[in-house]
């Protein structure tokens, strides 16, 4: 069997940290389920057995080289002044002797278990000091002295804790199990009356979500955070926020930062005396396992996506302030796209971004032509062009790329449909839609009227009238 054992130590006591080493050994106990089920906290470190995992994560040097750097990560996002010590053992008490050991003499290892001092074991810890007056300062001092005689000196329980180290008894342990969800309520250190106060316990709170995340290799969708009133006001026991992301957070710096946005908008009628935080939904990552040896691009992306701009953006000025352009399954060129607000849209655009949820999706795109090419924006009223001989000019003279494209606008619209009555009484329109370059206002969406053959006869010989209708982004 393999075990390692773990230990956060706080390495700067100038400003104070979002967690202190206590929550730091939990943080780690639930990154360290990432690797294995078998995760126990022991005092105050953290024991882990490896032995079924190694092949999984090729190695005990690999595993606890990516344990490292999770670790670290973990430290770093949360701006944590902390590090993570490690030692590794046949059985657990080896290994959380020699971490100790460590942590007491950086820099001396003993070569052989039996050197190891007697207050790196915990059941010797009560017996120290009779134990250093007859000469027992290392394990192997303790294993030379007769078994009856320390049994009724010492006790039963310090020749078992020998026995468990040497392997020669089995090690029990109550396994560390997560929830299913997070809820944890913190009370804070004094009354707040201003709602942007709030974020330094709510980032306290975020820490510990996110290390259950990590443990339990899944991202957040939906979290609330609850602000508990003085009772003592007459007011609402409790004013709430609801936080949504399009996609699955693991990282939950933009989750933070969303939090703060909308607190930032929020007024306390009274002092809050605790906030609690819970997590709604939570999403599986599969792939959350090899995501730290990727190769790939994305693994490198750097600043924010742009569903986290958008999401940030609507915190900050309002869901209707920012919108999303949509296509419409409609025969009328002015009636293929729309505008709506972007957070009734990131849903439809992560999908797009995910192969399992872009069916959906995919069956709106065949239903609107999706081999015909369309502008991102559509003018209010299509302009009209200057021509030179039969070809547009818009800023200059354009080059055709593609066209015609035939659309027949006819006056389908029923009493009803939100179109007044000189609307539908417009007579059908036949258009050529062709895409031309230009050099200052690039791609154009411009199109030219078809008239019937009775008119084309009549005005046979002047040239034909063109509209710009739209821009390629």
């Amino acid at each position: 069997m393999r075990w390692i054992a773990l230990q956060a130590r706080i390495t700067c006591d100038a400003a104070p940290a979002l967690i202190d080493e206590a929550a730091a050994q939990r943080a780690l106990g639930c990154m360290a389920l990432g690797f294995t089920p078998r995760v126990v906290l022991v005092d105050e470190t953290v024991l882990m057995e490896v032995s079924g995992s190694l092949r999984l994560f090729g190695g005990l040097s690999r595993l606890a080289q990516r344990l490292a750097q999770l670790a670290d990560q973990f430290f770093e996002q949360n701006k944590v002044p902390a590090h993570m010590e490690r030692a590794q053992g046949a059985t657990s008490l080896i290994a959380l002797g020699r971490l100790r050991q460590l942590r007491c003499q950086p820099g001396a290892a003993c070569k052989r278990v039996a050197d190891l001092p007697m207050d790196t074991l915990t059941a010797a810890r009560p017996h120290l000091a009779v134990l250093e007056r007859v000469g027992c300062r290392s394990w192997d001092d303790l294993l030379r002295l007769p078994r009856g005689g320390v049994a009724r000196r010492f006790g039963a329980p310090l020749l078992q804790a020998l026995d468990r180290a040497r392997g020669h008894a089995p090690d029990v342990y109550e396994w560390l199990a997560l929830p299913q969800s997070f809820d944890e309520k913190l009370e804070l250190d004094a009354l707040v009356t201003h709602a942007p106060a709030l974020m330094a316990g709510a980032l306290r709170l975020l820490v510990h979500l996110q290390a259950l995340l990590l443990g339990r290799q899944s991202g957040l969708c939906a979290l609330k955070l609850v602000w508990h009133f003085d009772p003592r006001r007459d007011v609402p026991p409790t004013g709430e926020l609801l936080i949504r992301t399009a996609q699955p957070a693991q990282d939950l710096r933009h989750v933070a930062r969303l939090v703060a946005e909308h607190l930032a908008q929020q007024r306390l009628p009274a002092p809050v005396t605790a906030l609690s935080l819970q997590s709604l939904e939570t999403e599986k990552l599969t792939d959350s396992a090899a995501a730290t040896g990727s190769l790939l691009m994305q693994a490198r992306q750097q600043g924010d996506s742009a569903l986290q701009l958008i999401e940030r953006l609507s915190a900050r000025l309002g869901p209707t302030q920012v919108q999303a352009w949509q296509p419409c399954a409609d025969h009328r060129p002015e009636q293929m796209q729309r505008w709506i607000s972007a957070q009734s849209a990131i849903k439809s655009i992560a999908a797009s971004a995910c192969p399992e949820r872009a069916r959906g999706l995919n069956d709106l795109k065949n239903e609107i032509k999706i081999e015909a090419l369309y502008p991102t924006w559509l003018l209010p009223e299509p302009l009209k062009l200057a021509c030179v001989g039969n070809s547009p000019v818009y800023q200059g003279r354009l080059v055709r790329l593609a066209g015609p494209q035939r659309l027949e606008a006819t006056g389908w619209l029923m009493p009803g449909d939100g179109a007044g009555e000189g609307e539908r009484g417009k007579p059908p329109a036949i258009r050529d839609y062709f895409i031309y370059r230009s050099l200052q206002a690039g791609l154009l969406w411009i199109y030219s009227e078809r008239l019937p053959v009775a008119a084309q006869q009549a005005v046979h010989g002047q040239p034909r009238a063109w509209y710009l209708h739209g821009f390629f982004a």
